[in-house]
């Protein structure tokens, strides 16, 4: 069985997570990947996670800055398809590796540049590491009062770096394409700063659309989560980052019930994610609360009249769960499977979590040094065109005397100039998927300019009710929509005209539903065999908890998101036994602490495996079935943390503040604002030491990593606590040290009010003949030579009868079907 890559070559000059993890998706899938490494090997090495983000390549040290080393260099580009680079801009020019200097060497050749900030603007000679960009983008303050203090947060799970690494891969995947056309290869740039956007899910939008209010954009930006007046202590404003525009959030405290953390009897804290009405019910018969019905005040939960109800009934559901064991509970919920319900664990925990096991998303990979580890697997599960996984990561230099055989296509034959349109072009996708992880993975391919064609219910997707119908932007804009009863057979008539013409479709049903709707992968490939067929699941499609559903927070729950965020020491041991008050606390802090990752990191490696599905089908000509899992995804964004072997070394926990990882990779109040510090390098901790002229800390470089080193943050905070925020980063640059003022705005505010977002075609306007014009987020990715264009929002519905009239439908039809409910058109 062939691999979705195979014939591919990939020269990779790229440190840390961001490059290698692309890489590795792409020598996962069976591309040949030649990594160059700089004297001493990438930096990263230190780290165990080096073995996963480098398995089955091969290693070359070469110094590009001696003539030998670039003429090496340039000889394998000069016979391989994909070049990656992950350099600050200016230093590949310096290295002769740019991008004109690759399209003379090889003007076949894509070439993937990953920057930090993007390649113009005031931010672009930052260090682009992970908390600089978080600090620099606003993504620290989405996470502000998880810990009990006012000020932004350091995020835990480096979704900065993966979302980087599978932007990448698409990137690379449709600048193929194009050049499966035209014989030329171009250029595709992403940054980190923009692989942020997709994690900002309604701020962007809220305060453009009219009668949305501030305080309604905050509850849609926290999901929901009722605004409860803040303690007067912390009202002061004390601690606030430096911009003095931004009015300080409020700090809520009561949860609706649809996400609700709690404590078993013994100590294990389950995630619930009952949204719907049918799954609220399932829950409170399995919790034996059913009898609350009869309450006038709780006769439509989850819906629920006001804050006060709310709280009672979160400290119904919190009470009665610690009743009992996890291990009682656990017996109930299997026997109840429509309840949305699973345990907090940490990354590594996730590794023996049954349906992570059934499903195969842990290999066994042997480590650099022979031993056995446990990894994470294929990002995706193919019918066709199987990933291949078992070879070790490289030893520095290993393969420096290693022939690579050149290739019959390695000679430039450019047939056509690169049309001026999306790379995706002429690709068609049936959107079935619902709520967001599934449908904003299309929302990607749409930015690309693919054709999404999206199948709603009448009435239209659940995610135009949530959030004051905000979640519906991300997921709808862009798409042409037709809203069809498939439970009809007309209905499931016209989607089968659509299947029939399409190139990918994309669900996210439990088993079971896509047969009842006649959607299934069987009937689907009979009416297209050249189909690439993915299913969106959130566990599965088979295996012990496949017919359960999962939402959001349950995906972050499994994987480790949440507990990573909640920092070290939480939830504290004990905390069943804790009163009721104390608990809604912790119950709190769980909860907020599994927000802003889940949802966005399952739809970023959906797309990521349909443009492998693509790939595959255009390399073959066939056709097949693919799956995605919401757990799977989730524990690739945390596979810096996710490898097990004997002898691993722990991984640093953020700290229970909510501070960072240690002193050197840490926030800071400034005098007035707060700053991030992020030295991974003994040279870049030198540099500080120069800055703040205290050279006698530069010796405690060793003593920075070890734990219990709470005397040396204690000198650096009375430093950086001398000048603002905004100065101390001024004075960084000048010595090139990492250190950078944390942005005050959330991330919706700051792409919107940054210039540079909007100079580097980040965020672009669009006429919507419902909202009229606003600004929308545009696509992470840009290319050399392919053009993007985006579309609006547009209500559900509103392509029916376009879509209709191409399948054949004459007006007389259209309007039988619209009257016998078999379709529906917009209205507004």
């Amino acid at each position: 069985m062939s691999a979705a890559c195979d014939g591919l070559r990939v020269v990779e000059l790229a440190s840390w997570m961001a490059g290698p993890l692309a890489t590795m998706v792409l020598a996962d899938n069976g591309a040949d990947v030649i990594k160059i490494e700089p004297p001493g090997g990438d930096p990263a090495r230190a780290l165990p996670a080096f073995q996963t983000w480098n398995r089955g390549k091969k290693s070359i040290e070469l110094d590009l800055k001696t003539p030998g080393g670039r003429e090496r260099a340039h000889g394998l580009i000069a016979d391989t398809d994909v070049v990656l680079v992950s350099y600050r801009p200016g230093v590949a020019e310096r290295l002769g590796i740019d991008y004109d200097c690759v399209r003379q060497l090889n003007p076949r050749a894509v070439y993937a540049s990953i920057s930090g900030y993007g390649e113009s603007g005031r931010l672009r000679d930052l260090r682009g590491y992970e908390a600089l960009v978080a600090a620099k983008s606003g993504r620290m303050m989405m996470f502000e009062r998880i810990a009990d203090r006012d000020g932004p947060a350091m995020p835990a799970v480096p979704v900065a770096s993966f979302s980087a690494a599978m932007l990448t891969v698409q990137g690379i995947l449709a600048a193929l394409r194009v050049r499966r056309a035209t014989g030329l290869g171009q250029k595709v740039a992403v940054s980190l700063l923009a692989s942020l956007m997709p994690y900002d899910m309604v701020q962007w939008i809220a305060p453009q659309i009219s009668g949305v209010d501030a305080a309604t954009a905050d509850k849609a930006a926290q999901k929901g989560i009722y605004n409860a007046p803040r303690p007067e202590s912390a009202a002061s404003g004390e601690g606030r980052a430096y911009n003095p525009q931004v009015v300080h959030r409020p700090d809520f405290r009561v949860p609706r019930p649809n996400y609700l953390p709690a404590v078993t009897k013994d100590g294990v804290w389950l995630q619930f994610a009952n949204t719907a009405d049918h799954l609220w019910l399932a829950q409170m018969k399995a919790l034996g609360l059913v009898d609350l019905y009869g309450e006038e005040r709780f006769a439509k939960m989850p819906s629920v009249a006001n804050e006060r109800d709310s709280e009672d009934l979160w400290a119904i559901v919190l009470e009665r769960v610690r009743e009992k064991t996890y291990a009682e509970w656990a017996q109930v919920f299997d026997e109840h499977a429509d309840v949305a319900v699973d345990r907090f664990l940490h990354p590594l925990e996730a590794i023996e979590h049954r349906q992570v096991r059934y499903n195969g998303h842990i290999v066994d990979v042997r480590g650099i040094d022979g031993q056995l580890t446990e990894q994470p697997g294929a990002i995706a599960r193919y019918s066709e065109s199987a990933s291949r996984i078992g070879a070790p990561a490289p030893r520095l230099d290993e393969h420096n005397d290693a022939s690579f055989a050149p290739r019959d296509d390695a000679t430039p034959n450019a047939t056509h100039a690169i049309a001026a349109r999306g790379p995706l072009d002429g690709v068609t996708v049936v959107d079935f998927a619902t709520f967001f992880a599934a449908p904003y993975a299309t929302s990607l391919l749409a930015n690309l300019g693919a054709r999404v064609i999206k199948i709603e219910p009448l009435g239209g997707d659940y995610s135009r009710f949530s959030a004051g119908g905000l979640l519906a932007f991300p997921t709808t804009q862009g798409k042409e929509s037709i809203a069809v009863d498939l439970k009809q057979p007309a209905g499931r008539k016209i989607v089968h005209a659509l299947i029939a013409r399409a190139d990918a479709l994309l669900h996210n049903f439990r088993p079971g539903v896509p047969e009842r709707l006649g959607i299934d992968a069987e009937t689907c490939r009979k009416l297209n065999p050249g189909l690439v067929y993915l299913y969106g699941a959130s566990y599965g499609d088979s295996g012990p908890d496949a017919a359960r559903p999962a939402f959001h927070p349950i995906a972050g729950a499994i994987a480790g998101n949440a507990l990573r965020q909640a920092g070290a020491g939480y939830p504290p041991r004990g905390s069943e036994r804790l009163d009721i008050e104390q608990l809604k606390l912790e119950a709190w802090r769980m909860l907020k602490a599994n927000e802003a990752n889940p949802d966005v990191n399952a739809a970023i490696a959906a797309a990521t495996a349909l443009l492998l599905g693509l790939h595959a089908r255009d390399e073959s000509g066939h056709g097949q079935s693919m799956m995605t899992t919401m757990i799977a995804s989730n524990m690739y964004a945390n596979s810096d943390e996710l490898i097990a072997y004997e002898g691993r070394p722990a991984t640093r926990a953020l700290d229970g503040e909510l501070y960072g990882f240690g002193p050197l990779y840490r926030i800071y109040p400034a005098s007035e604002g707060w700053v991030c510090l992020a030295c991974l390098r003994r040279t870049e901790w030198e540099a500080f030491c120069v800055m703040t002229s205290r050279a006698d800390l530069a010796s405690r470089w060793d003593e920075a990593w070890r734990d219990g080193n709470d005397a040396l943050a204690n000198e650096i905070a009375a430093l950086l606590g001398e000048r603002d925020a905004i100065e101390w980063e001024t004075l960084a640059r000048e010595h090139d040290v990492p250190l950078v003022a944390v942005e005050a705005r959330e991330p919706g505010r700051y792409a919107l009010e940054d210039e540079d977002m909007r100079a580097q075609g980040y965020l672009t306007q669009v006429d919507s003949a419902t909202y009229g014009t606003y600004w929308r987020h545009g696509s992470p990715l840009q290319f050399s030579a392919s053009a993007l264009s985006y579309g609006p929002w547009e209500p559900a519905g509103g392509h029916t009868r376009a879509v209709l009239r191409e399948l054949g439908y004459d007006e007389h039809d259209i309007d039988r079907l619209i009257a016998d409910r078999v379709v529906e058109v917009a209205t507004s």
